[in-house]
């Protein structure tokens, strides 16, 4: 067997000093033998191929080492893992078997020691071997222990997605690996109590060490509302920063939905326990009780910015495209876009067609491998999802409505089945939802780039130029124009929908973040390599200069300090001293802006410490409303209990799943993306949906699995409860 270092020890046969061979002492094999120890007998220094750390002893430290086997004056070697820990155990335990058939054989023919002698000496050794090698390694026992695993499972329900859970399966391989004979497990009050204590009070102190750097990274909080389907509300917080995200707290908000007062009360308690001068934005969506909760708070935190969500905004314009509404002032913009919602009726409609009849739905499964799923309005894009996936299924589509068994079936629903038959042979209207998915492509993909906790406010200014550009540049090709020359009138109607939404999402502290973003000065970035347009340094764009002014007089109410940021600012921006080293402007566009302003900003310190601030913060709170199953949970817990203890366990609960998410293992691995999916308790488990680049729910989570639950027949990509704004629906702001 190969060794972790590559170094396979060939002494098949060979004999040591010790007396010991590789055939009766196979694990010297993942060791590197060294010096002899001075001290004679069987030790000696040899080096882990595994750890590759050196150690000093004979060959039972060696097996304690390799094989995990505490208490024998060695450390247990921490590289081995479970796979290689199952293969040394066998190495060892079949050199053990062949030493005992050998010392049988020899004994009956050959030993001068009585039998009953021979007899204790193998007893002896089976109980030695007994307390190195686990039962769990053992074909039977490991058999049964795997069965009492599985009753665990089916008689309390559980979901078998438990069983990707890193803390689950931190705990067994502890438990299998322990010396803690005869161990029982923690008790019902116990769970409830003391455990529960602990591990709240090790997250605060893992918190408290997070805290103390948001001084200079800042922090943002992130406000979402959850309203279950008897319209109980639950609204949480979230704090995040570069160093990741944490949970604050879940407050029942049912029947206080609209009451802007309540959400500023609650975000005035939240900023306090965070700590004021730490706060740099507030993020929520775009509904008005938000605004007004959050503009509430200007006079006492003037330092702290609302910020609405990027992705609910783009989620908004990409409604007011797909189901445009009439009015007198917009009538052209109406005319130019009412193909789309006739579209999206028509997807609905196949897809009804195809799920809702159960004969319909066998004649599709002859050649459909994935399903037509209903897309709540909880989602984003659920027009461009439906479509993408109607898309993708074509090909089955068309193969039904040629089978010669679907016309003998047409013939018993005839209105609907020549309806879907049209539609599914109209190459045109084939035409139609391609084009739908092309020029949208753009928005949905800004979508995706902005639904994360990362840093990104820096960037949603230069997205929002570019998405437009690219949705302009899609459309002109379609219709065969020049964007230089021509005009589109469809094209103007879907900008005029965009632009209206960033009107309201084009906020203060949006300019100032990408003022502060030293690509956007560079060579590359002026000349539009970047785009398809030249641009405007920032501090050139008087409306971008005039809400940076804003911002500034917001933070710096000391006049000093206000003269102080302009100075520096235009040192920065004109490229001055001590910004003009040819080192600081040939990198602008080239490392990350943090590590840019960590190398060159010292010079300028008050405009360094808001930089750093600026360009650590995200720019979306969908991240804080994912997971509806978590939420359902949460709510169900608070509504039975208004304890200490139900608060504890929502908080505890919430940040071990985030804190397993800042993992590697998290998105790789035998506990890849556990706490997405399979929430549910269905023992008939959670299939699984290849759903790539259809879901927004989260951007590294393609392809994901969706909870599905029937409606009228039809599977559900649905949640319990449902996201949305802090009062039920879309709201906007105006």
């Amino acid at each position: 067997m190969g060794t972790p270092s590559g170094k396979n020890i060939s002494m098949t046969g060979s004999s040591d000093q010790d007396g010991s061979t590789v055939n009766d002492a196979p694990l010297w094999r993942h060791v590197v033998k060294l010096d002899k120890s001075p001290g004679g007998g069987g030790n000696r220094s040899f080096r882990c191929n595994f750890c590759n750390i050196i150690y000093n002893g004979s060959y039972s430290r060696v097996k304690a080492h390799l094989l995990k086997v505490k208490g024998q004056g060695i450390r247990i070697c921490p590289k081995v893992d479970y796979e290689s820990l199952k293969s040394l155990h066998k190495e060892h335990a079949s050199s053990d078997q062949k030493k005992l058939v050998s010392t049988s054989t020899s004994s009956i023919y050959e030993s001068p020691l009585p039998i009953s002698s021979h007899f204790m000496q193998v007893k002896k050794r089976k109980t030695e071997d007994e307390e190195i090698s686990p039962t769990v390694f053992d074909s039977a026992g490991r058999d049964e222990l795997d069965k009492k695993a599985a009753k665990l499972f089916y008689s309390s329900a559980l979901p078998f997605n438990l069983a990707r859970s890193p803390y689950w399966r931190d705990f067994v391989t502890s438990v299998a690996n322990s010396n803690c004979k005869g161990y029982s497990p923690p008790s019902y009050d116990q769970l409830r109590f003391n455990l529960l204590k602990d591990e709240k009070t090790r997250i605060e102190r893992m918190l408290d060490k997070v805290k103390s750097s948001w001084d200079q990274t800042g922090v943002s909080i992130l406000c979402d509302g959850w309203t279950d389907r008897n319209q109980g509300s639950l609204v949480n917080f979230m704090a995040v920063s570069s160093n990741g995200q944490f949970f604050l707290k879940a407050v029942d908000a049912s029947g206080k939905g609209e009451d802007s007062k309540f959400l500023s009360q609650l975000l005035t308690e939240v900023i306090n326990q965070v700590g004021p001068s730490r706060v740099v934005q507030i993020i929520t969506d775009n509904a008005s009780v938000c605004k007004a909760a959050t503009l509430s708070l200007e006079a006492t935190y003037p330092h702290v910015f609302w910020t609405p969500c990027v992705v609910h905004t783009l989620n908004l314009g990409l409604k007011n495209i797909c189901n445009p509404e009439y009015s007198i002032g917009n009538t052209q913009r109406y005319e130019v876009l009412k193909w789309i919602p006739d579209i999206e009726s028509d997807l609905e409609n196949i897809r009804d067609f195809i799920v809702g009849n159960e004969y319909s739905s066998s004649f599709y499964n002859k050649y459909g491998q994935l399903r037509l799923l209903k897309v709540p309005e909880a989602r984003f894009a659920t027009t461009i999802v439906l479509a993408k996936r109607v898309k993708e299924v074509k090909d089955a589509l068309m193969k039904l409505v040629f089978d010669i068994d679907w016309e003998i079936y047409s013939t018993s629903d005839k209105e609907k089945a020549q309806i879907f038959s049209t539609r599914i042979k109209d190459d045109s209207w084939w035409g139609k939802v391609d084009y739908l998915i092309e020029f949208t492509e753009p928005i949905v993909n800004m979508m995706g780039i902005a639904d994360t906790n990362e840093a990104i406010l820096h960037r949603v200014w230069e997205m929002w130029g570019l998405m437009l550009e690219q949705v302009q540049s899609v459309i002109f090709r379609n219709e065969k124009k020049d964007t230089l020359v021509d005009n589109s009138d469809f094209c103007n109607a879907v900008q005029s929908v965009l632009v209206e939404r960033w009107d309201k999402n084009d906020t203060a502290l949006l300019c100032l973040a990408y003022s502060l973003n030293p690509k956007y000065y560079s060579h590359t970035w002026l000349k539009g390599e970047w785009g398809t347009r030249q641009c405007l340094a920032p501090h050139q764009d008087p409306e971008i200069a005039d809400k940076r002014i804003l911002c500034f007089r917001r933070l710096y109410d000391n006049p000093n300090l206000l003269r102080q940021i302009q100075n520096e600012y235009g040192k920065f921006a004109t490229g001055s001293a001590p910004f003009d080293q040819m080192e600081a402007l040939q990198l602008r566009d080239d490392i990350d802006p943090i590590s840019w302003w960590a190398n060159f900003g010292s010079g300028t310190p008050l405009l360094q410490s808001l930089a750093l601030r600026l360009l650590s913060q995200p720019a979306s709170s969908s991240c804080c409303g994912r997971n509806w199953k978590t939420y359902s949970m949460i709510y169900d817990i608070k509504s039975k209990s208004a304890s200490a203890r139900s608060e504890d366990l929502v908080y505890v609960h919430s940040n071990l799943r985030l804190m397993s998410r800042r993992t590697e293992d998290y998105v790789k691995g035998p506990t890849k993306f556990w706490d997405i999916v399979g929430e549910d308790s269905d023992l008939e488990g959670q299939p699984e949906l290849d759903l790539a680049n259809l879901s927004l729910d989260d951007p590294v989570l393609e392809p994901m699995m969706f909870d599905e639950e029937e409606d009228n027949g039809m599977e559900m990509l649905n949640p319990i409860g449902t996201s949305g704004s802090f009062v039920a629906g879309d709201e906007e702001t105006d």
